[in-house]
């Protein structure tokens, strides 16, 4: 394997992801991509019951400066690391612009984390893991939260 793409965020799952992609791009010598998507705002709207009902969102300025932490952590876990070692941060739907990526490097494996979202959250929000290893075109492993 000559190419590993980490998709990270700012999940607990991250920081277990990035310790699997260490260990197997040492193992494989690999070079590494690690990435991060800063979600693009979508506004909450009412429903007729008056419950907000979208996705969370952030300000954008939080957003990128919590993206700019996360890979700032992915260093310091790669720090020393004798391949070669980059970061990437982007803007947009998480799950499209993985695979935009993924598209454009193509790496030999693609690393990300499974947050856990279950019942109505799973079905209304779908799962950016999910979409991602049924249109990746490389490998992909899902590390899964312990």
């Amino acid at each position: 394997m000559k190419k590993i793409l980490v998709a990270i965020d700012e999940s607990e799952v991250s920081e277990q992801v990035l310790q699997e992609a260490r260990i197997l791009a040492e193992k494989l010598n690999s070079d590494v991509l690690v990435m991060t998507v800063i979600p693009r705002v979508v506004e909450a709207f009412n429903y007729r019951f008056g419950s907000d009902f979208g996705r969370p969102h952030l300000d954008g300025k939080v957003s990128e400066s919590m993206a700019e932490k996360m890979l700032e952590y992915a260093g310091e876990v790669f720090r020393e690391f004798k391949g070669k070692f980059d970061t990437l941060s982007v803007s947009g739907d998480p799950a499209e612009e993985i695979l935009l990526v993924a598209d454009q490097e193509q790496p030999d494996l693609l690393i990300m984390g499974n947050r856990g979202l279950s019942g109505f959250t799973r079905i209304m929000l779908g799962s950016v893991s999910t979409k991602v290893l049924h249109h990746a075109t490389c490998d992909v492993m899902i590390v899964k939260h312990e």
